[in-house]
């Protein structure tokens, strides 16, 4: 069942993404994409077009949040969390660490300045 809502959750996703790309911009730059704005305005008209995909996304949105806060809830065992160990919980304590020795910083060497020549 995880696996089917994650399958569901993925391809709902990749719709959602057609959604808001399909979308015009305030500039209505859809209609430069090769007509493909001026076929969704002459199907529902310019305004409708945009609300119905506002609405699509709106909608896609909420039932991936949806989908995945069941997941959460219910797939996710929360008893996997506290049987982790943290990794230094048994670990041995160093001994004997030398000391980092500073690395030098380099620096550029100054710049000098070329003779002026001065003209008579």
């Amino acid at each position: 069942m995880f696996t089917i809502i994650t399958l569901v959750m993925v391809l709902l996703g990749i719709l959602l993404i057609a959604a808001v790309l399909v979308q015009p911009g305030k500039g209505d730059m859809a209609s430069g994409m090769s007509g493909f704005g001026n076929q969704l305005g002459s199907m529902f008209g310019s305004r409708k077009a945009s609300d119905l995909l506002t609405k699509i996304t709106i909608g896609l949105g909420a039932v991936i949040l949806l989908l995945s806060l069941i997941t959460n809830k219910f797939f996710m065992s929360s008893s996997i969390a506290e049987e982790r160990a943290p990794a230094t919980l048994n670990a041995e304590k160093p001994t004997n660490i030398p000391a980092a020795a500073p690395t030098p910083v380099k620096t550029a060497p100054p710049i000098q300045a070329a003779p002026v020549q001065q003209s008579k």
